[in-house]
């Protein structure tokens, strides 16, 4: 038996059976998982996807149904009749549940009653026979799906940290983002500042075209203010030549009158005479 084990222990190719081996001055030999422990290594794998896909569906179904309950929420609340049964309930049915949630998930539990029960002296025939060679077999199957499952799980763990790098990376990428949309933000700003500087030149023009009018204005104002003494010397011109032209009217008025006076007299001389 000590033999078969040192030979199994140089099949595994385990650090530990070689450190052994090295003291014993064997030489050192290594292993790589048969393809049946490979072909076990991926199934395992798809049965691991298809079990997630199944939570991920069944979480869209819970999503549904919640959305569901918060439609219809008052009818819920109307409908409980209490919380979990564990409430009142005993250690025992807390670990049945925990039984049925491991017979879920495949694992068969050993009945300890039957494994333990009776005599010392006496064999336990639920255990099965096994003769060495076939045991020395089953242990190297098992040391080398364990070698497998390690580098499985060295892969997963070397796995996550790519992970991580690679969401580190996006992190970066976003503050990349920010960074340059704060870039943005302060263009836009110069943008709006320069924008701000020349609607004010354009208020400065409107200003001065602005004055400029206003000049205009004072100029033509001025030039009216001029002609008014002007104005006001013609009219009165105008008004002195209409008294003229009336005294004038007004002297042959006279003398028509002067002339009817006189024949007049006349007329009366000739008549007092006869």
């Amino acid at each position: 038996m000590t033999k078969a084990k040192d030979n199994l222990g140089g099949l595994t190719g385990s650090e530990r059976v070689k450190a052994k081996a090295k003291k014993r001055g064997r030489p050192k030999k290594s292993e790589t998982p048969d393809k049946s422990g490979l072909e076990n290594l991926q199934q395992t794998a798809k049965t691991i996807t298809d079990t997630v896909g199944g939570i991920v569906d069944g979480v869209q179904t819970v999503g549904n149904t919640v959305h569901s309950v918060t439609q219809a929420g008052k009818q819920v609340r109307r409908a409980f009749g209490g919380g979990s049964g564990l409430v009142s309930s005993d250690s025992k049915q807390a670990i049945g549940q925990a039984e049925d949630l491991a017979a879920s998930y495949g694992l068969q539990l050993d009945d300890l009653s039957q494994t333990l029960g009776g005599s010392n002296y006496e064999i336990d025939d639920s255990i099965p026979e096994m003769d060495a060679k076939t045991a020395n077999q089953l242990t190297l199957k098992i040391e080398r799906q364990n070698n497998a499952l390690d580098v499985a799980n060295k892969r997963i763990t070397q796995k996550r940290k790519q992970v991580k790098n690679h969401k580190a990376q996006w992190d970066l990428v976003g503050d990349l983002v920010d960074l340059d949309t704060t870039k943005i933000n302060v263009g836009t700003k110069v943008v709006n500042h320069e924008i701000a500087g020349t609607k004010f030149q354009i208020q400065q023009s409107k200003l001065e075209e602005t004055e400029e009018l206003l000049e205009q204005q004072v100029i033509r104002t001025q030039g009216v203010i001029s002609l008014t003494d002007g104005v006001r010397k013609e009219w009165d011109l105008r008004f002195d030549k209409q008294q003229r032209q009336l005294e004038k009217i007004q002297i042959e008025i006279e003398q028509v009158d002067n002339e009817n006076i006189r024949q007049r007299e006349k007329l009366e001389s000739f008549l007092f005479e006869e």
